[in-house]
């Protein structure tokens, strides 16, 4: 049975307003009609996006029964796999989640963070990323390398900066570790999605600029780490991604294994986050992690392609 863990308060949803996203490199233009009404938007206090009742009814693809099945579907692989997941559907704004709001170790994924808390530094500081940051920042994303990390968690401002750079983000669920073990970071999925969107839209603090370097990063990782949620990529698609995976000695060895990113290609473009913990190896934690993605992702789409179907009215 999966361990308990802590819970952020979920926030009641306020108001439905309208999505603009930025285009990525290689990514399709926005916005769908559908996407105007669809995507929940919420205020200073409601931080938390994946409620599914505030989707409003006609406007999203996956519905009720299906939702409904596919939650039954999870709460069953929940049994013995300690989880959370939430996905967006940049397309139409319908969103999934399970266990999103649940804090599981950061591990590597706390890497994007720092990358984002690094260049919102600079901007802040009126200059871009040096040479040398901008050298250690591809090591950090590219090759998931530890010691650079060390040294841009310092230049961040180390567990203050981290926490500070957090509240910035909007990242209300996520907790640095109180002596600066940036891979013992808690993070919720819910968080995650909320970064990808300060990322990929414009709804966080980093100017265009800013976020396109982000992306960079993101869409140039090393071809052995794209696993994760880029399982739903096409082969001509478009994949930025940060995972993190470890085995943990306090709990027993057992491993942490996270994916967060982008995909988007012709049928497709979402935020993904699927984040877990108590995984008895690394090549069974990634199968779980892809197997989760694909099936949210594959209802949706089913969704959409029944929603398409529909006679117009």
């Amino acid at each position: 049975m999966p361990r308990a863990r802590t819970n952020t308060a979920v926030a009641s949803v306020t108001a439905l307003a309208m999505l603009v996203a930025l285009p990525a490199s290689g990514a399709p233009s926005h916005p769908d009609p559908r996407m105007v009404e669809a995507l929940v938007t919420w205020d200073d206090v409601a931080l938390e996006p994946f409620d599914p009742v505030a989707e409003p009814s006609g406007q999203v693809p996956l519905g009720t029964e299906r939702r409904t099945e596919l939650t039954a579907e999870l709460d069953v692989l929940a049994e013995s796999h300690d989880f959370g997941l939430a996905v967006q559907d940049l397309r139409t704004g319908a969103t999934f989640s399970h266990g999103a709001h649940t804090r599981f170790p950061a591990a590597s994924v706390a890497k994007l963070s720092v990358l984002a808390m690094l260049v919102r530094t600079a901007e802040q500081e009126g200059r871009d990323l040096t040479d040398g940051e901008r050298a250690q920042a591809e090591q950090m994303i590219r090759y998931s390398d530890n010691e650079v990390t060390d040294d841009l968690y310092d230049r961040i401002g180390f567990t203050e900066g981290f926490q500070e750079g957090a509240e910035a983000f909007g990242l209300h669920g996520t907790e640095p570790h109180p002596g600066g073990r940036w891979g013992s970071t808690t993070t919720t999925a819910s968080d995650q999605i909320r970064l990808l969107r300060a990322l990929y839209l414009e709804e966080g603090p980093l100017t265009r600029e800013g976020r396109a370097e982000v992306r960079g990063f993101m869409e140039s990782v090393a071809p052995e780490q794209v696993w994760g949620v880029a399982a739903v990529a096409g082969p001509d698609d478009t994949v930025g991604l940060k995972n993190g995976w470890t085995p943990r000695e306090d709990d027993g060895g057992l491993w942490t294994i996270n994916s967060v990113g982008y995909v988007a290609g012709q049928d497709r473009e979402y935020l993904l986050a699927v984040l877990s913990d108590g995984l008895s190896d690394y090549g069974s934690g990634i199968a779980m992690v892809e197997d989760v993605v694909v099936r949210v992702t594959g209802a949706m789409e089913e969704g959409a392609e029944a929603d398409e179907a529909r006679p117009a009215r």
